[in-house]
């Protein structure tokens, strides 16, 4: 663990708890505050349009919260219709409901009587056989006094006026909000550059950045949002007026406003039609068929609408978002659920713009946290083969073979080998994914077709410059030679340098292949190099140093200079060079064959 950077660590969450802390406490004050900004940020882009028609700013803000306001009124003027409607037909639906609760008594009678004598019985073997129970004295019928009466009227009047306050109360709110949102509205580009210098000057491109960044982000996804929530609202409505649900536009609108609730919203949108047509219909067909209908409009909303509207306008996993939605409904309670996504895309901006942040674009991103490479070496350094198999057999899916393995295998071995040289991981740890690794080169082997033919055919020799770590990438390119036409192999690690040189001083192999993987021991390598080089025979040499970030040309600077020796970092370039050689490799067998 990194002691310096841990008291830097410790002020962030110090920071983060309190910040908590006053969300919490504070809240009352910044509900008001967070719907206005939110509702500032819904009405900007129509404000914006009127000033583009040549409208000044205050009259645009006036036109847009006149116009938000008739909005409202008109829409709340045909709501309390609509439930005046649905309120006076509710005496209408007694019989039904109690039909539909005889069919369901009918059905669930037997079932619920024998399950309550098993536990009647269980009650009666458990209970203590000696009982002593009193008998509550029971009150004379029509003695309910005076006082009784007086209570009642107390409790009524109390009643009504607790209803007064809380209809005040949010009358209030919502003036308020609505003031500080026409404000916002009003000085938005003041506003914006208090923000940023509240911020400094001295990170002023982090933080322009960071804003333009979440106001497009939250605009983005409310225009969608809305879009998705339209089109939902109305199928809804139009389905239910077609089966003959009463009031389908009162559910039409609640289905497209409760779905800016997250998770919950849906779910009491679709309900409720539900439960009216079981409530009003005479008997089973219609309420399955709304059931059916509104259940197939949910899943069309979710799985083909919101991907291809949504697509990433968010950037934020459903996990982080589930959580989130939990948080700031603890915090801010049935506000914070619908605010839950805008404040969560700040937090994701604040997480990419800001390294001290990082951990929050960990948290909440929608792209996976670790490279494949990083989640294919947690695999093998957790012993989990099939994990990593898994890994790789979607990247080879993909991709190609190569491609998947220089991109994913091999970089996951290259950390191995830093961990190791950096004392992270032992010596038999390192061995132990070398041999997972094999495993995997052996599931690899499986899936390789007939090999194809070449026109000139190499042979080659792959071995390993240590260990068998080494000869994974010795392995690999053998196995994609061979399916190319050529005649290579893997020799093992058990292979002695010196068995190595005899079968090149033979002339049994075109081209050498040294596999190594980064960081490697350099001085032998170098050393192979020059003693392959002092055989008096026209073999290639290719050194395989499997590493992303290996530096070609300093790496050759450093070994023998010679035109036979060519230095590759993945597995496509060792590819491309041995193939290179092919047409001087058959001309110097058809020289020997003509002297010998």
């Amino acid at each position: 663990m990194d002691m310096k950077a841990l008291p830097g660590r410790v002020t962030t969450w110090f920071v983060l708890c309190s910040i908590v802390a006053v969300l919490h406490f504070a809240r009352e004050f910044l509900l008001p505050v967070a719907l206005a900004i939110f509702l500032a940020f819904v009405l900007m882009p129509v404000v914006r349009a009127l000033e583009r028609a040549k409208l000044p700013r205050i009259p645009a803000t006036i036109v847009t919260m006149v116009g938000v306001g008739l909005l409202v009124v008109g829409l709340g003027w045909v709501l309390a219709g609509q439930v005046q409607n649905f309120a006076e037909a509710m005496p209408d639906y007694r019989a039904n409901v109690r039909a539909k609760a005889a069919d369901v008594r009918a059905v669930l009678q037997e079932p619920l009587e024998k399950a309550s004598n098993t536990v009647r019985d269980l009650g009666r073997d458990l209970a203590d056989p000696i009982e002593s129970a009193r008998t509550p004295i029971a009150a004379e019928p029509g003695s309910r006094s005076e006082d009784d009466s007086v209570l009642a009227n107390g409790d009524a009047v109390g009643s009504m006026q607790e209803a007064v306050g809380s209809m005040a109360s949010v009358a209030i709110v919502t003036g308020l909000v609505l003031l500080l949102a026409c404000v916002i509205l009003l000085r938005w580009e003041d506003l914006r550059d208090r923000m940023l210098a509240m911020a400094g000057e001295h990170d002023l491109e982090s933080t322009s950045h960071a804003a333009e960044d979440a106001s497009a982000k939250i605009g983005r996804y409310l225009r969608r949002q809305l879009l998705i929530n339209g089109i939902h609202g109305v199928s809804m409505g139009l389905i239910l007026w077609w089966i003959g649900v009463p009031s389908p536009l009162l559910w039409g609108l609640l289905g497209g406003v409760l779905r800016f609730i997250p998770y919950l919203g849906p779910l009491l949108g679709t309900g409720a039609p539900i439960l009216v047509a079981l409530a009003s219909s005479d008997g089973w067909t219609e309420t399955w068929v709304t059931a059916g209908a509104l259940i197939a409009l949910e899943l069309v909303s979710n799985n083909l609408l919101e991907p291809w509207i949504y697509g990433a306008a968010t950037g934020i996993s459903p996990f982080a978002l589930l959580v989130s939605t939990a948080f700031w409904t603890w915090i801010w309670g049935p506000v914070g659920l619908v605010l839950a996504t805008p404040l969560t895309v700040c937090l994701l901006v604040v997480g990419k713009r800001f390294p001290s942040m990082r951990f929050l674009d960990v948290l909440f991103r929608a792209e996976p946290a670790l490279s494949r490479r990083a989640q294919l070496y947690h695999r093998l350094l957790g012993n989990d083969q099939d994990g990593a198999w898994e890994i790789l057999r979607q990247e080879i899916a993909h991709k190609s073979r190569i491609e998947a393995c220089d991109q994913t295998l091999m970089p996951a071995l290259g950390l191995a080998s830093v961990a190791r040289s950096d004392g992270r991981i032992d010596l038999e740890a390192r061995e132990h994914i070398g041999a997972l690794a094999h495993g995997l080169v052996d599931e690899m082997q499986e899936l390789t077709q007939s090999p194809n033919s070449a026109a000139n055919p190499l042979r080659v020799l792959c071995f390993p410059a240590r260990d068998a770590f080494d000869a994974v990438g010795g392995r690999l390119l053998a196995q994609e030679l061979t399916q190319r036409g050529h005649s290579a192999s893997s020799s093992p690690a058990s292979l002695l340098l010196a068995e190595v040189l005899e079968i090149v001083r033979r002339g049994e192999v075109d081209v050498v292949v040294i596999s190594s993987v980064v960081p490697t021991h350099f001085l032998h390598v170098r050393s192979i190099c020059k003693r392959l080089l002092a055989l008096e025979n026209d073999v290639q040499i290719v050194v395989g140093l499997w590493a992303e970030d290996l530096s070609i040309e300093e790496v050759r600077a450093r070994l023998p200079a010679s035109p036979r020796v060519r230095v590759t970092a993945t597995l496509a370039e060792a590819i491309a060079s041995i193939e290179y050689v092919v047409p001087r490799s058959a001309a110097t067998r058809a020289r020997h064959a003509a002297t010998g």
